[in-house]
């Protein structure tokens, strides 16, 4: 995802807000009314202040709570967020304090809500928030480098293990040249980190190979196959830890399947997205994937290129028998008008897209038809997910307000939208427990309270499904 932190003290930079013009042509139930189902915030989990802060010449900028993609395991009873700001104290070489481990932070659904973090070792750690102002890769002097950081995407596995990309986490920044010199020592070990629910202790740390972050990820439970992106690769002149894997976007599939102590999990395929084999040019990045067991297949929001930055595509590949050849793009569904960023999946194969321009929308997954455009969203969208415990979608999306993400919620059956619950600047992360009906946001300030980090948990009790 492209992730978003709460700075303190410079504003918010959010690249992905939507323009408030969408044109009219296609556009369906622009009369509807908001059909509102009375979901407030219940209550607020504290999750403790950890400032870290980037400082490059007289300027200095401090992140309160950064962090990327959360997930509900309704069957484990946990919430997981890829948290960058707690975790053991780490060093590097960036200009900054305050730097740590990052790690998984893992929440009970189940009231009290206990806090457990899931921890690399200490001789391990993730990448965590990371400083660099080199412009042309995608730095700024803004608290954290995203293209660096980690963890980022999570997700479970069999309902018993954590999965999680991570940042290349043995780059040691040293100076910047803001040149592509900046780079020639990136060590390419971008990973997935791999932790069991049970212990809390990390199990595995496969290294993807990837010079800037593996971010978002789906699990395909028939095949036993995870998917992972690396949204950020390009060409690093110079650097002999690159390959021609990272000269663009690329997807690793990995095996699933129990491994050894001290082995690793196979990773079966790595399929560039650079235009070639059935793949779209990714220049614009790769997004949130989900797997949909009504046709065996992942479907990946993929961004719009350069040259159309409002359009973008679902990318579809085909998981296989395990078996290196058979794994394959069989599709691009092209999505004009929206450049999806979320993507989740709803009942009888919907998929509902959380457009970063463009109001959102739902497709089906079968035939890449839009079944819906619900006109009454903004876009500027993040994650977003899907509720089965009241038949809603919900996402983190932009509000009216500049820089102020908020909750959108739409019925699944039938399509229709509910309303939008402003949270937070910097809120661009959801998740959903279906065994309780409610939404679960990260967050900095906002719904927080004013300098507090927080996961707030969303639900009512008079909804309509």
């Amino acid at each position: 995802m492209k992730t978003t932190d709460w700075r303190l003290r410079l504003g918010l930079s959010l690249p992905f807000l939507a323009s408030a013009a969408f044109a009219a042509f296609g556009l369906i139930g622009s009369a509807k009314a908001a059909d509102t189902d009375n979901v407030t915030l219940q209550t607020t989990v504290p999750v403790g202040n950890h400032a870290i802060t980037c400082t490059f010449g007289t300027t200095t900028n401090t992140t309160g709570f950064s962090f990327d993609i959360s997930w509900v395991d309704s069957n484990a009873g946990v919430y997981l967020l890829a948290d960058r700001s707690h975790g053991n104290t780490a060093t590097t070489s960036d200009p900054q304090t305050g730097h740590t481990s990052g790690d998984i932070l893992q929440i009970d659904t189940a009231t009290p809500h206990t806090v457990t973090p899931l921890l690399p070792p200490a001789d391990d750690p993730m990448a965590g928030v990371r400083c660099d102002a080199n412009a042309d890769f995608g730095g700024s002097t803004a608290a954290g480098r995203n293209e660096l950081t980690g963890p980022n995407g999570v997700f479970t596995v069999n309902s018993t293990e954590a999965w999680a990309g991570d940042g290349p986490s043995g780059f040691m920044l040293t100076g910047q040249t803001d040149t592509a010199a900046d780079y020639v020592n990136d060590p390419c070990d971008s990973s997935v980190r791999v932790f069991s629910l049970k212990t809390g202790q990390q199990t595995d740390h496969i290294n993807i190979g990837g010079c800037f972050r593996t971010d978002e990820g789906a699990f395909d439970p028939v095949d036993q196959l995870a998917l992972f992106a690396n949204p950020s690769e390009l060409p690093l002149p110079g650097n002999h830890n690159a390959s021609g894997l990272n000269r663009s976007p690329f997807i690793s599939l990995i095996s699933t399947d129990p491994v050894k102590p001290g082995q690793h999990h196979k990773i079966v395929k790595q399929i560039n997205y650079d235009g070639r084999n059935g793949t779209v040019a990714a220049n614009g990045g790769i997004e949130q994937p989900v797997y949909v067991p009504e046709t065996g297949k992942f479907y990946i929001a993929i961004p719009g290129d350069l040259q159309h930055p409002n359009d973008g595509w679902i990318s579809v590949v085909e998981p296989g028998q395990h078996g290196n050849n058979d794994i394959k793009v069989v599709d691009n569904i092209s999505t004009p008008g929206c450049n999806p960023h979320g993507l989740a999946l709803g009942p009888d194969a919907e998929l509902f897209l959380g457009c970063n321009s463009g109001p959102e929308r739902v497709m089906d997954a079968r035939t890449g038809t839009i079944l819906e455009i619900v006109t009454q969203t903004r876009g500027g969208c993040d994650e977003v997910y899907f509720n089965a415990g009241d038949n809603h979608f919900v996402g983190a999306c932009a509000t009216s307000t500049p820089g102020v993400f908020g909750m959108d919620q739409v019925d699944s059956q039938p399509i229709d939208y509910d309303q939008t619950i402003p949270t937070a600047a910097g809120a661009h992360s959801i998740a959903a427990d279906r065994v309780s009906a409610t939404d679960w946001v990260p967050a900095f300030a906002g719904v927080c309270g004013a300098g507090t980090a927080c996961v707030a948990i969303f639900g009512g009790a008079n909804e309509d499904e």
